[in-house]
């Protein structure tokens, strides 16, 4: 079979042609005058008396200049707006970063004024904001801006690419440079990026498959899924960046949960509520509980766990419990019930199961995912140090009221720093693991607060028992104790996923199909619903019963 051409996608606007932003920015340049050195000058025509039309009209290489130039601008926006889209669905923000210089190189010094125009035409935003040497300006699209691409021959618009490449490859040698700096372990950044060489998506054309069937939210949602497989498919994967906590960012945190089981993942191991666990590490300062104490603690907390007591029953009788197992009252005495409670929720995995009560969380259709994001945003993360207009914020205060007072207290001096010391405590967590790990010549990543290993034969004796002796040693140093779940992928899990998703299709095909018939009956809440959802403001999901279920994604 006869290799198609057609093997390069290129990205562009869905509601806005490239002859028409062409167009707009001649109109600009004749209008103020704003050519560049390489525009062509139009000279005015000069009526003749007496002559012939054909005498009067413009010369005919004038004309072939514009055109010419036309076609040229042309093809520099194509590339240009591709390159921003790729750079837009990279970035978890969003955000596509470009850097002056390498614009410049590119797209000659037409680059400002092509840019400008863009976000005159209010298709792009700027955020304004650079900071020498450290921060390129940062564009963002339109929220009603939809993309879309082309397949292409492979070799289309490859002078581009080129020259992009060439430039960028030396920006990168300065990013790697950067990155290994800010990371401060070349042990770790080696084998970190080598064990990233192994990483592809094994199962292509499924993925591919699912991208196409899956119902999502919004064209945005789609695009960026496309986007990563197309990642994947180009290959050579590093790190990314490094953040000021030590984290680590590749292709692998930026790929959507839905798509992992394609991966070459054999399974990965995940800390059960990873940051509030994280936080026991700044009560234990506060407290002053030792990593001895912990640990003595810690087992009556598996007894009470494995004993199937309510937790909401646990905090009654927790430091009862705790003096009648040989824990002196004298050691625990300082220490409020309701931190001893929090810390016996996080360390057994339980905090986001019972840090909103059930009856809400019916109420409200939360998911855990939900739950995560509100405790982040109103506790945690959020600046306000006060728990006032914050609903989810008033419910952690009432429950641990002394925990709450910690929280407030490690972020009255500086509002991020709670948040910045939680990412360094588990950077500086998994960077230790990772170390270990690759020690034993394991290929392995992180995404956060999970280790992924990887489906190669260099893991064949990597596994999860191993991978979790080291988690647990590594948390166990700093007085914290995990509770560590394990995923499992391969292609059973990839097949389920794809069974699961025609499920969904069918499921929400029948159920759009009888919305639109409630609306042309007139149904107003059947035409609000349709509204919202092709606004993307729902989600799908199957519960655990089989039943659809619709989920608000602006909580």
């Amino acid at each position: 079979m006869k290799k198609s051409l057609y093997t390069k996608r290129i990205w562009g606007l869905k509601d806005y042609s490239i002859d028409d932003i062409v167009s707009n920015y001649v109109k600009a340049e004749n209008t103020y005058g704003l050519y560049s050195k390489s525009a062509p000058k139009i000279m005015p025509k000069i009526q003749l008396p007496n002559a012939p039309m054909s005498i009067c009209d413009e010369p005919k290489e004038e004309k072939e200049t514009v055109v010419k130039r036309e076609k040229h601008l042309a093809k520099k926006y194509e590339f240009l707006i591709h390159t921003i889209i790729k750079r837009v669905l990279n970035n978890d923000n969003g955000m596509a970063y470009l850097h002056s210089p390498i614009l410049q190189n590119v797209f000659g010094k037409d680059y400002r004024k092509m840019l400008d125009n863009l976000c005159k035409m209010c298709i792009l935003y700027s955020d304004g904001y650079y900071v020498l040497t450290d921060k390129a300006y940062g564009y963002y699209f339109s929220p009603n801006v939809r993309f879309t691409y082309t397949l292409r021959p492979s070799n289309y618009l490859s002078d581009y690419d080129a020259k992009l490449n060439k430039y960028l490859s030396e920006h990168q040698s300065k990013e790697e440079k950067n990155n290994k700096h800010r990371l401060d372990n070349d042990y770790l950044y080696y084998n970190y990026n080598d064990s990233l060489k192994y990483l592809k998506l094994q199962y292509v054309n499924e993925a591919v498959d699912f991208v196409t069937s899956h119902i999502f939210p919004s064209d945005k949602s789609n695009d960026y899924y496309v986007r990563v497989i197309d990642r994947y498919m180009d290959g050579d994967f590093r790190i990314t960046s490094i953040d000021d906590n030590k984290r680590i960012y590749s292709i692998a945190t930026s790929t959507p949960r839905l798509l992992k089981p394609f991966l070459n993942i054999r399974y990965s191991l995940d800390i059960h509520n990873s940051h509030p666990l994280l936080f026991n590490f700044i009560l234990m300062s506060y407290y002053d509980i030792s990593t001895s104490l912990m640990d003595r603690i810690y087992p009556i907390y598996e007894q009470i766990y494995t004993s199937n007591v309510e937790s909401h029953n646990v905090r009654r009788f927790l430091r009862k419990t705790l003096i009648a197992n040989n824990i002196e009252e004298e050691n625990i005495k300082s220490i409020p019930i309701d931190v001893l409670y929090y810390m016996y929720l996080t360390s057994m995995g339980l905090f986001w199961d019972v840090t909103i009560p059930k009856e809400m969380v019916d109420e409200k259709n939360l998911l855990r995912s939900d739950i995560k994001v509100l405790m982040f945003r109103e506790v945690f993360y959020s600046k306000k140090l006060t728990a006032r207009g914050k609903e989810y914020a008033k419910i952690f205060a009432k429950e641990f009221p002394n925990v709450y007072t910690v929280v407030l207290d490690s972020k009255r001096e500086n509002r991020t720093k709670l948040a910045n010391d939680m990412m360094k405590i588990e950077s500086e967590l998994f960077g230790k693991i990772l170390v270990e790990l690759y020690a034993k010549k394991f290929k392995v990543i992180s995404i956060h607060d999970a280790i992924v290993v990887l489906d190669v034969k260099q893991n064949e004796k990597c596994t999860e028992g191993v991978v979790k002796q080291v988690m647990t040693g590594v948390y166990r140093k700093y007085g914290l104790h995990p509770d560590i779940s394990v995923d499992y992928y391969g292609k059973e899990c990839m097949e389920k996923l794809m069974e699961q998703n025609r499920l969904l299709k069918d499921l929400i095909t029948d159920y759009v199909l009888q919305l639109k018939g409630l609306a042309q009956e007139g149904d107003e809440d059947a035409i609000s619903l349709l509204k919202k959802i092709g606004n993307g403001d729902y989600d799908f999901y199957i519960d655990k019963d089989g039943q659809l279920m619709l989920h608000p994604l602006h909580i």
